[in-house]
């Protein structure tokens, strides 16, 4: 029998191209996604710090591992992150450690020197609006009272130069290994974001139709969203220097950094809303008016995520302009709220729901209309 030139039998080959196949297809869901992400980074920051290390090392400094330290703690997914932890870290090194040294000297290592040195380090650094690096400024004070009393001065200049070091070396390894400029990574994070957005929705209007309430889940998906809100807060700011690669017509139309966090916003009202009620009877009659909305709002935000993650050439939402439509038509004409003595304030949770789902739907093509535009224009 002859061989494949590749050396594997038939049934070998077709294996292996089916490994392949599953690789790539879960390389392509958001876990996947997500994974690699998270290898590139622990990956940079491994290199980062094993070359921090050698080259403190070989300039015979006395604590290299310093070096390597401030290597992993500033490096992020993009240059302008990393350059800003990098300043944060700086800031907080510099204050800290000038702090530790003038108390080392003036009272020397005792119970008043080290709380007053970090009360003062940590209250300063924060009240100059570094907040990232108060901790740090408090950390470092200490260790020089503590450790370096004999000679503050020069364990403060060593910490400084290693410090340094590590940030410098993170930023030449974020720029040349998996580089992401902010807007790469900004669209990212939107399409994570409405992914979130999509789930909570779709728990929050779940809990309205059946009066079930997953509080772990859904408290799961607050808390990533509320990091993924934060984070896309700093790569719109990082976009706006132009800290990326993108044309200014190819980049998000910064309106969606608006829409999306009032749809974040609304879906927290929907949610305050179903929490509140009490006619469990009263929203199952009304429920079927919006389950259409309800569908075609989850399909928007997962094809708005793919969207503006691949630069998608043409976006169309129209069948949500067709469930706004109905289940305003239909509640419009519905007679059972006539037929029923319902208790007013009970009317007014459900149709504040509503016309929230209302504003979530128009929000979103709003989204598909500026996406579309800026793809267009691109052309």
């Amino acid at each position: 029998m002859i061989q494949p030139s590749n050396g594997l039998p038939p049934k070998g080959r077709s294996h292996k191209l089916r490994m392949i196949t599953a690789l790539k297809t879960w390389a392509a869901t958001p876990d996947g996604i997500s994974t690699i992400v998270l290898a590139k980074m622990a990956f940079k920051m491994a290199i980062a710090s094993a070359i921090s290390f050698e080259v403190a090392q070989a300039l015979r400094w006395e604590y290299p591992f310093y070096a390597a330290i401030a290597a992993i703690i500033v490096m992020s997914s993009t240059h302008g992150s990393t350059l800003l932890l990098g300043i944060q870290r700086i800031i907080g090194t510099v204050i800290g450690a000038i702090g530790g040294a003038i108390f080392a000297v003036a009272l020397g290592t005792n119970f008043w020197s080290l709380g007053i040195s970090v009360f003062l380090t940590i209250f300063l650094t924060s009240y100059w609006k570094f907040n990232e690096a108060a901790k740090l400024a408090g950390y470092v004070s200490a260790i020089v009272i503590l450790s370096h009393s004999q000679s503050p001065w020069l364990y403060a200049w060593g910490r400084f130069l290693e410090t340094l070091l590590g940030i410098g070396v993170a930023l030449l390894v974020n720029n040349f290994i998996f580089p992401a400029s902010a807007g790469v990574e900004l669209r990212r994070t939107l399409s994570q974001t409405l992914t979130d957005l999509e789930q909570f929705y779709e728990l929050v209007v779940d809990s309205a139709f059946t009066g079930n309430y997953d509080r772990p889940r859904v408290d799961k998906l607050k808390t990533s969203i509320i990091s993924s809100l934060s984070k896309g807060r700093s790569l719109w700011q990082e976009v706006r220097q132009g800290q990326t690669n993108e044309p200014p017509e190819k980049r998000v139309n910064e309106a969606w950094e608006f829409l999306i966090r009032r749809i974040w916003e609304h879906i927290l009202t929907m949610e305050h809303t179903v929490l509140a009620r009490q006619q469990d009877t009263f929203w199952q009659i009304l429920s079927p008016q919006i389950t259409q909305l309800a569908l075609e709002t989850q399909s928007a935000m997962l094809t708005l995520a793919t969207a503006v993650k691949s630069h998608q050439p043409s976006l169309s939402l129209s069948g949500m302009e067709v469930a706004l439509t109905n289940a305003t038509e239909q509640l419009n004409r519905l007679e059972e709220i006539k037929q029923q003595d319902y208790p007013m304030d009970e009317l007014l949770r459900f149709f504040t729901f509503f016309y929230t789902m209302e504003e979530v739907g128009r929000k979103l093509q709003k989204m598909a209309g500026t996406l579309d535009y800026q793809i267009n224009n691109s052309k």
